[in-house]
């Protein structure tokens, strides 16, 4: 009879020929995807599922994708872009009821796990899978996120998803490449910004420059860059906005001037903003709003008040019902478009690639491509707001669990035979290799060339969009990484269905860094770069990383009220908001908001969940709230 030590040895080989078996041949020795060999196995179309926000009307299709046909080569699997989808306007989980109902699952899903999909068996749960078929992606989360592995999904010790924005911050690239030489990588990542990420306005600057005639148009910021290198404090904050009136009266000036030189675009009218994107409120209320108020990282539910000690309800707060009265204000005076509140999110990007919007916030950043392809006289460029960061009221986190950017693979539609050939893939995407693949394109694809052991692009659109920041879309035709301005940039493959996989921005094999623009001649497109208010203005956090958040999101999986009430928070609560927004005068407004408050308390989020909340943090994350309670490092 063979000892149980034998048959754990058996079963370690075992497990190591299989994972032998998905790994390209001669992936040690290779330099380039295109060195690796065809596979030769079965072939897989996958179909994903992205369940993050509310939908996207931009389905970016890569029309020169260079990187989605190689890793059918080497991997037998082709993302099926046309039949894949998002939440389509939905929540998720209004987007999950009617999948079940239906029983239309993809392959894949993306930020998609919920307690609904484990208790119903839909999900394969790969604890046991990952450390076989992702080798790279588990060692690197040993490091970066050993709370994720040991507890698991909910505390469940079972991994439901990989695991995909591990090594995505400047410390965890140190962690992966110790000699990194961290100064060359500053060319490519500059500190965050005062107000977190995407902490700053997009303006149109021929509007700006007529209301501030000192403002700088975006040329003449290139124009300067190229000049010096880099900006002084004054420069980045050359537009005076030092407090929520200020903004305020920006938005109001903007609308004088627009209406004084009867600015339109090709006979529409044209508005200083809009209020609503076609989804939730979410850019709005948790981007436009938190920067005018300097509070950071803060939506508009849960959030631990530093002052009180207490975790509190943002929509409960007195202050930021004026906010929103402030934004209806906007729209019964004109500052911003009625028409966005009934819009869907492609005419909003219509309306705003056509300069209808002269300023935009969070995520919608304007095409600078399409606009220049239109003939536009003018450009977007960063204003910043110079107020300083509220920590007083609201606690910045850093977070050691990875518990978003997970994909998860369905059992209806894939067999437990072919979970290899995905988790293979999806690790490959962790290797040096892979990096290259979506950062550069294999060989094959002819864009670039490699002399002396050094890449350099021969496609001049590529090399400009992908090193010097020229807004031209190359990234996108040819469906490749970007590393930009900060580390928040991913890798995205392919463009559409979105999901981000391996080290954002191809890591240190991002062409930014290996083309050492510390010792590049400097060119105007990569101004932005470094026009940026992180580099004079900290953004405080905590003292030390959290396993857990005050956000609302980190509660729903523990107290069964919060879960309820954010089952319907995208189908209930924010069409009441956006009901706010829309109201004609201070008697709507006041029964609007009313109206939403009822329908919380109503669906679950009282102040009884509240103190279950507290107790949670108190109780099962101690070592948490005492950091919360410490407030911020300086």
């Amino acid at each position: 009879m063979r000892t149980r030590k034998t048959l754990a040895l058996t079963l370690v080989l075992a497990l190591i020929l299989s994972m032998l078996a998905f790994l390209p041949a001669n992936a040690a020795d290779a330099n380039d995807s295109s060195d690796l060999p065809d596979w030769t196995g079965k072939q897989l179309t996958l179909c994903v599922w992205n369940g993050h926000g509310t939908g996207d009307a931009r389905r970016i299709m890569a029309p020169n994708d260079v990187v989605s046909p190689e890793i059918e080569r080497l991997f037998g699997i082709k993302l099926d872009g046309e039949n894949s989808f998002d939440n389509g306007g939905m929540d998720i989980t209004s987007k999950l009821a009617v999948l079940a109902a239906t029983n239309e699952f993809p392959e894949l899903g993306y930020n998609v796990i919920n307690d609904d999909l484990i208790q119903a068996g839909k999900l394969w749960d790969l604890t046991d899978l990952i450390p076989v078929y992702c080798p790279n992606i588990y060692a690197q989360m040993l490091k970066d996120a050993p709370g994720t592995l040991a507890k698991g999904y909910n505390n469940t010790g079972r991994l439901y998803g990989v695991h995909m924005n591990v090594g995505n911050n400047a410390t965890d690239i140190q962690k992966m490449y110790p000699d990194a030489d961290m100064v060359r990588y500053a060319s490519i990542a500059v500190p965050q910004d005062r107000h977190g990420d995407l902490s700053c306005i997009w303006v149109r600057d021929d509007i700006l420059k007529l209301m501030y005639p000192e403002a700088k148009t975006q040329q003449e910021i290139e124009d300067l860059y190229v000049q010096n290198g880099a900006f002084t404090r004054e420069e980045i904050y050359d537009v005076p906005l030092t407090s929520r009136q200020d903004v305020v009266d920006f938005f109001y000036l903007m609308k004088q001037v627009i209406d004084e030189n009867n600015i339109t675009e090709d006979g529409k009218p044209v508005y200083p903003t809009y209020v609503n994107d076609g989804g939730d409120n979410w850019a709005l209320m948790a981007w436009l709003r938190n920067m005018m108020d300097g509070r950071i990282s803060f939506n508009y539910f849960t959030y631990f008040d530093l002052t009180k000690q207490t975790i509190e309800l943002g929509y409960m707060q007195d202050w930021f019902k004026e906010d929103v009265r402030t934004f209806s204000q906007f729209v019964r005076d004109g500052v911003a478009s009625e028409s966005c509140l009934i819009e869907n999110n492609e005419i909003f990007w219509d309306r705003l690639n056509n300069g209808e919007y002269a300023v935009s916030y969070a995520w919608n950043i304007p095409d600078a491509a399409k606009l220049q392809a239109a003939g536009k006289p003018y450009q977007f460029r960063k204003v910043y707001f110079d107020i300083p960061q509220d920590t007083g009221a609201i606690l910045v986190q850093g977070s050691e669990v990875k518990g978003y950017d997970t994909i998860s693979i369905f059992k209806d539609k894939v067999a437990e035979e072919d979970l290899p050939q995905i988790l293979s893939w999806l690790d490959f995407m962790y290797t040096d290799l892979g990096q290259k693949l979506v950062s550069w394109g294999p060989r094959t694809a002819g864009l670039w060339e490699e002399v002396d052991g050094v890449r350099r692009f021969t496609n001049a659109e590529v090399e400009a969009n992908l090193v010097y920041n020229e807004e031209n879309g190359a990234n996108e035709r040819y469906n490749l990484a970007v590393s930009r301005t900060t580390l928040t940039d991913f890798t995205k493959c392919p463009a559409y269905p979105s999901m981000y996989v391996g080290i954002q921005g191809g890591g240190l094999n991002a062409p930014r860094f290996v083309y050492d623009l510390s010792q590049e001649e400097r060119v105007g497109s990569g101004a932005n770069t470094v026009f940026a208010s992180g580099i004079f203005d900290a953004h405080l956090k905590s003292p030390k990383p959290i396993v857990t958040s005050c956000d609302i999101w980190s509660y729903t999986n523990e107290i069964e009220s919060v879960k309820r009430f954010w089952d319907v928070r995208g189908s209930g609560f924010e069409p009441l908001l956006t009901k706010c927004l829309a109201a004609r005068n201070d008697e709507e407004f006041e029964k609007a908001y009313q109206d939403m408050i009822d329908f919380a308390e109503l669906n679950g989020m009282t102040a009884e969940a509240l103190a279950e909340c507290e107790e949670l943090m108190k109780t099962q994350y101690t070592e948490d709230w005492e950091t919360y309670m410490a407030g911020y490092a300086q």
